[in-house]
């Protein structure tokens, strides 16, 4: 394999452990899919979230409200991805912000649904072209024949390690209608 291109942080994986029975092709390839995606993430909080004072987790959860509707509190936490302590505090954010509201199912009282207000619904209306608009420009370092490819080798990855509930989550499966 060819160093050709490598990141200063590969280069020194290399150095470091370049004598080992390593698959550094498979290392390369996840590892740069964590480093891109966390220095997008980064890019993209400054750039878009920032001057709404919203975090990354605070975004994913308006954004996934405005797609999916109403959830049930857990499934709400599996589609953003965190834990079910961790999605109370986020929802008690948004919903001090006035964007969330939360309420018994009067089938199961015992069952806590999430939705978006109707300024929920405004502020991710208004935000999400800015976001997307700022995903474009990332993507534009790619022709368009280059992010048809990376979004597909992504999704083959993500079906590789997804289980049934995580699939679950990120196809609705578990919302309320």
């Amino acid at each position: 394999m060819s160093d050709d291109g490598l990141l200063p942080a590969e280069r020194k994986v290399i150095e470091q452990l370049g004598d080992m029975p390593l698959d550094f092709r498979a290392m390369w390839a996840i590892s740069n899919v964590f480093r891109s995606s966390a220095a997008i993430r980064r890019h993209l909080e400054a750039r878009v979230l920032a001057p709404d004072r919203l975090s990354w987790t605070s975004f994913v959860g308006l954004w996934v409200l405005w797609v999916w509707g109403e959830l049930e509190a857990h499934a709400f936490a599996d589609a953003v991805g965190i834990s079910r302590p961790t999605a109370t505090g986020v929802l008690r954010t948004l919903e001090r912000r006035g964007w969330v509201a939360r309420g018994r199912d009067p089938r199961d009282r015992r069952t806590v649904l999430v939705s978006l207000t109707e300024a929920g619904r405004g502020k991710i209306g208004d935000l999400f072209p800015r976001f997307n608009a700022e995903e474009a420009a990332v993507a534009s370092a790619l022709s368009p024949d280059e992010q048809d490819q990376l979004a597909t080798v992504l999704r083959r990855l993500l079906r590789s390690v997804s289980t049934g509930a995580d699939a679950a989550a990120r196809t609705g499966g578990s919302s309320r209608r």
